[in-house]
């Protein structure tokens, strides 16, 4: 029982003393699912919507529990790639250097299970194929390319941000949700803060080769079949897959 708000621990805990009795307990089962190994080569995949002006596009693949270690240091990996909005090279290259797309993000996603890497855009569906091979592009030379001068960029908006980012009383139940989902310490915030702090241009590059391989993710693309699944093949990963009869 999480709780944040104007009330103290006493109250608290005498409003719920009668819980158990009140709340009878029952057996659930927790359905169990094996979840899919990352894919050895990337493939393109395609679902068909005749006449869409549009493509929506989903490339990732399985990646890391929120709780491996790698988990929040690939996170700040990611930050210059796709997750600090005009800051990241996806939205300065699709958005504000080609026009292709009003929004394009990436981010690793997770719980005690394995969560996923996620780079998903909405883009024109003339430049489908521009856009995929663009975002290929930039996986492939991310780590290679990262700098210094992406790193402070990336630590001073990572460690600023935390000045205001607990404020709210929802954000302060997001953290007691982490404490005890994740086993995570009181101070956590700090410890990220720290890790932040303490990373390098080497670690991101080890990083990205590990975690933002475009070799091994799954290209996802829904839109208009006749017009732009034939020119998938020119990505470099084989025939696409139209994924419905």
């Amino acid at each position: 029982m999480l709780v944040v708000g104007a009330i103290d621990k006493a109250r608290t805990l005498a409003s719920l003393a009668d819980l158990n009795k009140r709340w009878a307990a029952k057996k659930v089962e927790i359905p169990v699912y094996k979840t899919p190994p990352p894919p050895a080569k990337s493939q393109v995949y395609f679902y068909d919507v005749p006449g869409a002006v549009q493509s929506v596009l989903r490339v990732g693949y399985p990646a890391m529990a929120q709780t491996d270690a790698n988990f929040y240091p690939a996170t700040v990996a990611n930050y210059i790639l796709g997750g600090g909005g005009f800051a990241s090279q996806l939205t300065q290259q699709l958005r504000e250097g080609k026009g292709y797309t009003y929004g394009i993000n990436s981010s690793f996603s997770g719980s005690r299970t394995l969560g996923t890497f996620t780079i998903g855009s909405g883009v024109r569906a003339n430049v489908t194929l521009e856009s995929l091979a663009l975002i290929k592009s930039i996986l492939g030379d991310y780590g290679r390319n990262f700098s210094d001068a992406d790193l402070q960029t990336t630590k001073g908006f990572l460690v600023k941000s935390n000045a205001r980012a607990f404020e709210t009383a929802g954000a302060k139940l997001n953290m007691l949700d982490n404490i005890s989902s994740y086993g995570w310490k009181p101070d956590y915030a700090k410890q990220r803060e720290s890790i932040v702090k303490a990373m390098t241009v080497a670690q991101i590059k080890d990083l990205s080769g590990k975690y933002l391989d475009p070799n091994k993710m799954i290209w996802l693309v829904v839109g208009d079949a006749k017009t732009q699944l034939p020119r998938l093949k020119e990505l470099g990963f084989g025939e696409p897959i139209l994924i419905q009869k």
